[in-house]
């Protein structure tokens, strides 16, 4: 049985507030980016600030197709197409 239309918007709800979070998470572990001067090395990761860049890409990783079924769905069941 496929899932109801307030479940899949609870499930972006949730995916979209988990990115947000750790997108927060990453910036409060490494700051502000900064552009490497020419001629440096990149800076070395702490294992934090790795754990960090994962999860946040893991969160947007799980968003997209949330986020592609949650407003294809939404568009159809309102009638409410994009603006080109």
């Amino acid at each position: 049985m496929s899932e109801s239309f307030e479940e899949l918007e609870a499930q972006y709800r949730a995916a979209l507030n988990r990115v947000g979070e750790a997108y927060r998470a990453l910036q409060d572990v490494m700051g502000d980016p900064k552009p490497i001067p020419l001629g440096e090395e990149p800076p070395v990761l702490t294992k934090a600030e790795r754990d960090a860049q994962t999860e946040a890409m893991q969160a947007f990783q799980e968003y997209v197709p949330l986020r592609d079924r949650y407003w294809a769905t939404r568009w159809g069941r309102e009638g409410n197409p994009p603006k080109s």
